[in-house]
């Protein structure tokens, strides 16, 4: 039970409040998981960073989604990402697609994300 520390329950209350919808309590609970999670945890990091982008998506704010998911992404083109990581921001380029493809970020965002997609 240690591991679960304000951090990680903040992160959890956001993926429930994902999964029913509320999209704004999410993200609230996903800036706290952020601020709160221990330095060395990286992998943790990029995967709340990936749904805190999916909250803002699913609340129509594709360029703060846009330029959320970007911070994932890694900066060093042999550096890699987890499978979750990896299929949330698949997950993400999907509605991406579906809800502001003509969108100047979105554009951005595939052009950025596209070498990183596993083939």
């Amino acid at each position: 039970m240690g591991f679960y520390d304000r951090a990680e329950l903040h992160g959890l209350s956001a993926l429930v409040h994902a999964g029913i919808g509320r999209h704004e309590e999410a993200e609230a609970h996903l800036h706290h998981t952020l601020v709160l999670l221990r330095p060395g945890f990286n992998r943790n990091r990029s995967y709340y960073r990936c749904h805190l982008a999916l909250a803002q998506l699913r609340q129509g704010e594709a360029e703060q989604a846009c330029s959320t998911a970007l911070s994932v992404l890694p900066a060093q083109p042999g550096d890699s990402l987890t499978e979750r990581t990896t299929r949330l921001l698949t997950e993400l380029t999907t509605e991406l697609r579906s809800v502001a493809s003509g969108a100047r970020c979105a554009t951005e965002w595939m052009d950025q994300y596209r070498p990183r997609r596993p083939q």
